[in-house]
């Protein structure tokens, strides 16, 4: 591990004596965690796996640190633990540069206390620098407690790198006696304690930064508006047009900030889920760039120089994972209703949809294709086929959720964890009793049972509004509800019972700026399925109609993940449904 440029990958080919890509400008080569085998011994085999740095040029931190989780979870999970940690720094830094104290930070909380033991702090690139200079920052480097200080205390050991082969296989071999693997304090978080990415020590770490420099940014923004509204001096055209870039970019950097800190919280099922597609991703790259070049492709079942000998962490059943942009389609699809909507690009009036979404998160379920990525529930339960699922607040890292299926329902494991008083209604009158069901923030539900009879935990408005309809003067049928930030909430619903006259009944709390602006605009809108995100004030989906009598769908949607993004609007083009707003 180490800064981008400290000599990670030129160590491991020193080692490995295979070709591994070297980086001589300010970009970044290393994006994904690999692995390289070297053969210590006639019979012994080492695994050198190189990281991507925190600072890197074409990944944010986020990234950064969701790649190696992913990595050292996986392996985890699979008990391929590791004998030792090299911590690369170039002593041609003249002092520890705020990328560099970030590294660190970060690779103190990463690795934990424990496992200094089996960490060596090596020093890089003394062939460019006078040995006197390098030993007195050498020096600072050991003395100093928040630099390497703590970590030589803890039982960590300091050695140096002197870009030699030879000096390269010996810092390997003080490692390689240990008979006690090392095992992070990310590993422990992410697998033994089931933590989001964002509740581990080195997510949270990276959270504070993230809030930090989001305040920064958006101080500076304020500060160039305001000099804009009060300059004694009116700046003349340019100025102006600078000084408006500048806040532009401040905008676009707190934006990514903000998504960055979104993407913190994804548990360990989604970090491999990301992982998988950033691998996918490198290597058609690669291809591509080979193909360019006239080299020969890779053998796909013998990749080369990486995971030889080790156990495969990257290849996954789809029974143990779904890729957001991976679609399934019903096989006992009506042939009819298929061709219809071949010639019209359009689906049927009478098509169900179901949509769910909480966190990173979500589901889309038409007539013809189901898009997801949570792992469970599953498509099928025997013979039945999932209609709907309904996503809670997930527990310790694991997905909340409860799926309607042909003839019955299904709940997570951890469903009465999180949602108490539903689950004791459950108990009461029986799952299979339950007709319809929407789960919100704070335990907050909503239960429509079969015998028409309804529960719900919700605020006061929205219980207001489901007594009105469930009157016996209004009778009126809630065919949708969603719960969001806070006590925002949504609730359509049929005025009488089968009358076709659709109404709804909404309160955003100011939140859900896109969803807010559709229903200012569009004078009639008549909603099939609707879901929005508690976890944050922008992201929904909504399946709707102009009017009952309609034969066309439409979609609008908004989700900060851009895999979640994009993964909705090929589910519904893959649904033949056109129309998207």
């Amino acid at each position: 591990m180490g800064v981008t440029g400290s000599g990670k990958s030129s160590f491991i080919a020193l080692c490995s004596g295979q070709p591994v890509r070297i980086g001589h400008s300010l970009g970044a080569c290393t994006s994904t965690v690999d692995v390289y085998a070297y053969d210590i011994s006639p019979d012994q085999t080492v695994y050198l796996i190189d990281t991507p740095g925190f600072d890197d040029t074409n990944k944010s931190d986020t990234e950064v640190l969701s790649e190696i989780a992913a990595w050292l979870g996986e392996s985890y999970k699979k008990r391929v633990l590791l004998n030792g940690i090299i911590y690369l720094h170039r002593i041609t830094d003249i002092r520890m540069q705020g990328s560099a104290k970030k590294n660190l930070l970060m690779f103190r909380q990463l690795c934990g206390e424990d496992a200094l033991k089996k960490v060596v702090l090596a020093t890089t690139m003394w062939d460019k620098v006078p040995t006197e200079e390098g030993e007195k920052r050498e020096k600072e480097l050991v003395d100093t407690q928040e630099f390497w200080g703590w970590m030589l205390q803890k039982g960590s050991s300091c050695s140096r790198h002197t870009n030699s082969e030879d000096s390269a296989k010996r810092i390997v071999q003080t490692l390689v006696g240990h008979e006690t693997p090392a095992v992070t304090t990310l590993q422990v978080e992410l697998i033994d304690e089931k933590l989001r990415l964002d509740q581990t020590s080195a997510g949270r770490a990276l959270h504070t930064d993230l809030l930090r420099r989001r305040e920064t940014w958006t101080k500076e923004r304020q500060d160039i508006k305001d000099q804009l509204k009060t300059a004694e001096t009116p700046p003349d055209r340019e100025a102006k047009r600078l000084m408006r870039e500048e806040c532009g970019r401040y905008s676009r950097m707190i934006k990514m900030a903000e998504v960055d800190v979104a993407n913190l919280r994804a548990s360990m099922e989604h970090l491999l889920v990301q992982r998988e597609r950033r691998v996918a991703r490198v290597l058609k790259q690669l291809k591509k760039d080979r193909v360019a070049l006239n080299e020969p492709l890779p053998i796909t079942e013998d990749r080369p120089t990486a995971n030889k000998g080790i156990p495969d962490l990257e290849k996954k059943s789809t029974a143990e994972l779904q890729v957001d942009n991976a679609y399934t389609k019903h096989p006992d699809l009506d042939q009819e209703t298929e061709a219809e909507d071949d010639d019209a690009l359009t689906a049927k009036s009478d098509t169900i949809y179901s949509v769910g979404m909480y966190g990173y998160f979500y589901s889309c379920l038409g007539s013809s294709f189901w898009s997801s990525n949570s792992v469970p529930p599953k498509q099928t339960r025997g013979h039945e086929w999932l209609r709907s699922v309904c996503f809670g607040e997930d527990y310790k890292g694991v997905s909340t959720w409860i799926a309607r299926y042909t003839d019955g329902w299904m709940k997570s494991p951890n469903f009465e964890k999180r949602y108490s008083q539903l689950n004791g209604d459950i108990k009461v009158r029986g799952l299979d009793n339950l007709d319809m069901v929407a789960l919100g923030p704070s335990q907050k539900y909503y239960a429509r049972w079969k015998d028409g009879s309804w529960t719900s935990l919700a605020s006061d408005e929205a219980n207001s509004v489901f007594s009105r309809c469930h009157s016996k003067e209004n009778r009126s049928n809630i065919t949708a509800v969603a719960f969001g930030y806070g006590n925002a909430y949504v609730i359509a619903f049929e005025y009488g019972f089968r009358s076709g006259r659709l109404g709804c009944n909404c309160s955003l709390n100011g939140h859900y700026p896109g969803l807010a602006q559709l229903f200012g605009e569009t004078r009639h809108i008549n909603i099939t399925a609707i879901t929005l995100n508690p976890e944050n004030t922008t992201d929904f989906i909504l399946i709707w109609k102009k009017s009952p009598e309609d034969d066309r769908h439409k979609i609008s949607w908004c989700s900060q993940y851009g895999n979640v993004q994009n993964s909705i609007g090929i589910w519904w083009q893959n649904s033949k449904v056109q129309d998207i707003f």
